[in-house]
């Protein structure tokens, strides 16, 4: 006889959570803790909402997440979560409306035209919805780049032409999220085996979801606005939320839907944008994950195992960006669970007790001979992926690549 959910220990949860997570990360150490972690988030859902139909898929560039509180609340990054429609948010998720708008220029202005125009925007009074704008051109992994063509199918040659210079703006809406987020306040907290979460039900739901409505439309007018204060003149191309809710029981966390509803269906540009110093790439959407990639993968019978077939050939998984790579060399995770959130303990399979004995192969000896112990990753020393990501992404054909862009100069004030 199986073990209803409320009555599972904290061990028989996690085990449980784990088999509604799927992922096509990299087999790196930022992709693994982001899997442990959110075996504690899944969970959680799961036990609150006394339902197996929680599940969580990864993509290519599953990674850390350096927001506190989403880490803490057992949540990893580069994902789409999904759980029944019944009314019920959660909102440590915390969604935020970040995305990116791609636009196309006339002409390519000069390094000391972009530093006043961006400066004169900083300084300026734009206003929307009457609500002031405060530009975040540097703040974060948010970022004004500039590019030129490395190459284009000839599906958007007309839309984007090889004598084009474009742009991408990466932000989210920074003037709204105290309004949003304050709602978080009337949730009601849940204990579970591996920890509490908050939901929110009822009135608050409708009216938390009615705010995420106006926040992510705000965000995206936002984008536009910057950019044409900036730009003056331009085409948008594209501009898609990769991070928020994407409907009443599902949420992104860094990825693109590649059946966005905000476009025609296979029409929208989706950027993934890597790092500064590697072409940005331009995707087209497809429906994903294929009957092919799920067999490839072993998704198809673990799936099937828990009953989660239909959801997985309709995750429409796209990374925005490559993630967070985290540079030492441990390959073992232990996780304690204690009352403040989720602690790491970093090793090595079979320790060294001597810095003699440590291998001149190594990239570093440190972990060759000293655990870690942390619950905060901003602790971790971190680099963004390169094309690894990418090479993912066509292995499991998950998108259309129509044109590669060459980063001129990136704009951080």
């Amino acid at each position: 006889m199986e073990t209803k959910i409320s009555q599972m220990s904290d061990k028989m949860l996690l085990d449980f959570s784990g088999q509604r997570i799927f992922s096509l990360g990299l087999r790196d150490l930022s992709s693994a803790l982001s899997y442990e972690n959110m075996r504690y988030g899944i969970g959680k859902m799961i036990y609150a909402l006394d339902s197996p139909d929680v599940y969580s898929v990864f993509g290519p560039d599953a990674t850390i997440s350096r927001n506190i509180k989403r880490w803490n609340s057992g949540f990893g990054y580069g994902a789409v979560i999904r759980w029944p429609d019944s009314g019920i948010f959660f909102p440590e998720l915390k969604p935020n409306s970040c995305g990116m708008i791609l636009v196309r220029l006339d002409d390519m202005p000069s390094n000391e035209e972009l530093i006043e125009r961006a400066v004169a925007v900083e300084e300026s009074e734009l206003y929307l919805d009457d609500v002031r704008l405060t530009p975040d051109f540097g703040k974060g992994n948010h970022f004004f780049e500039f590019y030129k063509p490395l190459g284009v199918s000839h599906e958007v040659a007309e839309l984007m032409p090889e004598d084009g210079r474009y742009a991408i703006l990466h932000g989210s809406a920074q003037e709204k999220k105290e309004y949003f987020y304050t709602i978080e306040e009337d949730g009601e907290w849940v204990n579970t085996p591996l920890g509490r979460i908050s939901i929110l039900d009822g009135q608050d739901a409708k009216e938390y979801y009615r705010r995420w409505l106006e926040f992510d439309e705000f965000s995206k007018k936002r984008r536009e606005i910057l950019a044409k204060a900036v730009l003056g003149d331009c085409e948008i191309l594209s501009n898609i939320t990769h991070q928020g809710l994407f409907a009443k029981n599902e949420i992104r966390l860094g990825c693109h839907d590649t059946m966005d509803k905000s476009y025609p269906p296979g029409e929208a540009l989706f950027p993934v944008a890597l790092r500064w110093d590697y072409p940005v790439y331009i995707f087209k959407g497809k429906e994903n994950l294929s009957s092919d990639v799920l067999g490839m993968t072993g998704f198809d019978k673990s799936a099937e195992a828990v009953g989660l077939s239909d959801g997985l050939k309709n995750i429409n998984i796209l990374p925005h960006g490559g993630g967070y790579a985290i540079n030492l060399q441990y390959s073992n995770i232990k996780v304690v669970r204690t009352k403040i959130g989720n602690h790491f303990i970093l090793s090595d399979t079979k320790p060294i007790s001597k810095v003699s004995d440590i291998s001149k192969t190594a990239k570093r000896g440190v972990s060759s001979f000293g655990e870690m112990i942390l619950m905060n990753p901003r602790a971790l020393p971190f680099d963004y992926r390169g094309n690894s990501v990418i090479e993912k992404v066509m292995e499991y054909d998950l998108a259309t690549p129509v044109a590669k862009l060459q980063p001129l100069m990136t704009l951080k004030v």
